[in-house]
């Protein structure tokens, strides 16, 4: 469904008092005021006193004064509840708009797809990437080994990655994104991501947080709802199991470095979850609520039907004739698993770096709804000459 947005209809402002219309009127009234004061003036009473020339005078002057009085004040309480409604309007689309762009602040990611090592490829359309749709890669990490090699030199490499920016925390949380096979191993996870971190970047204190990796939107959205000051690590991967002959998707992984209100850092804004009959709705609310004035230049899909992605894709197009370009993921890395939204986000985020914004769509394995994120990419690596 889309966010609980209300619609707000059109404003009514009251119309002009049109001079057109009023002064024949007021004409008319002041001519009819005349005629009644030379009625009612008593027969045989002088007229060319002071009281008579007054209230021939006066009389028209101040049914004229008061009917348009009245109708200017009328029209001036029209205008000024108008008013109200629209500032009420603003300040309620602005509570809505602040709601939308919650976000995470990420400083780096890191993107570990089985198929390709060349994520930077991705964001030239015309770039030569290997072709795996309808098939499923293997971990170029740990080819033909267990599983528990493959967790180690995943959990390696990305403490490697990050150890720098770490070095100088005292607590940090990783929280594990893991499929349901690995879920079944969650404590051998745990004790290896502890002892991997806690090897590498010694003097800082680790906290495991395990999480299924299909529920990745829902925990996205938990966490950008509450205050949590606390350094974190997002490791979200998806592995065979050990003895399957058959493969459902292929394997991969991604990392994120979450730093609550980081001066330099790309964004994952609060994602949308949308069914199809609703899907126009949801795309109209994140432009209008989420990435208004800029639009989404670039649309990542991955476990999306051709007819959801070019929606979606047109949907996002201010002008028709511009078409907004896309990225489906499915078919350079193979059969999506329960974390290709995360390695999705990680690739959007690394290949687009100091891009504007990019619009994230996947579903998760046996669900209806599609999860909408926008995202800004990660700002530019500062180069040293």
């Amino acid at each position: 469904m889309s966010w609980p947005i209300p619609t707000f209809p059109e404003i009514e402002y009251p119309k002009p008092i049109s001079l057109r219309v009023w002064i024949p009127t007021l004409c008319t009234l002041a001519l009819g005021t005349a005629g009644a004061v030379l009625m009612i003036w008593p027969h045989g009473k002088p007229t060319n006193t002071l009281l008579f020339w007054a209230t021939l005078v006066g009389a028209p002057l101040v049914a004229c004064a008061l009917t348009f009085g009245f109708k200017l004040d009328q029209w001036e309480d029209e205008q000024t509840d108008a008013e109200e409604v629209e500032k009420e309007r603003h300040r309620l689309k602005g509570l809505w708009r602040d709601w939308s762009r919650r976000r995470l602040c990420v400083v780096d990611a890191v993107a570990y797809p089985a198929a390709t090592k060349e994520v930077g490829k991705f964001a030239d359309p015309k770039a030569d990437l290997p072709s795996w749709k309808d098939r499923t890669a293997e971990f170029e990490l740990g080819k033909n080994r267990p599983a528990t090699f493959r967790c180690t030199r995943l959990l390696h490499h990305v403490a490697m990655h990050f150890a720098e920016a770490l070095r100088t925390r005292r607590e940090v949380t990783i929280t594990l994104m893991l499929d349901e096979a690995s879920l079944e191993h969650v404590e051998s996870w745990t004790r290896r991501a502890t002892y991997i971190f806690g090897r590498t970047i010694p003097g800082v204190t680790f906290h495991i947080d395990p999480q299924p990796a299909s529920s990745g939107a829902q925990w996205i959205t938990d966490l950008v709802d509450r205050v949590d000051p606390a350094t974190r690590i997002v490791v979200a991967a998806q592995f065979w199991a050990d003895g399957k002959k058959t493969h459902e998707f292929s394997e991969g992984a991604a990392a994120f470095l979450i730093e609550p209100d980081a001066p330099q850092a790309g964004a994952i804004f609060r994602p949308m979850a949308s069914t199809p009959d609703a899907l126009q709705t949801g795309l109209t609310q994140i432009k209008d609520y989420q990435v208004s004035p800029e639009r989404p230049m670039l649309a990542w899909f991955t476990r999306c039907e051709e007819g959801e992605s070019t929606a979606i894709r047109s949907s996002v197009t201010q002008d028709p004739k511009d078409s907004a370009a896309e990225r489906l993921l499915d078919k350079p890395l193979g059969l999506p698993g329960p974390a290709s939204g995360w390695i999705a986000l990680a690739i959007a985020m690394e290949a687009m770096r100091g891009a504007g914004p990019q619009l994230v769509v996947w579903r998760e394995p046996t669900a209806d709804s599609l999860h909408l994120c926008t995202i800004l990419p990660l700002p530019q690596k500062e180069t040293t000459v």
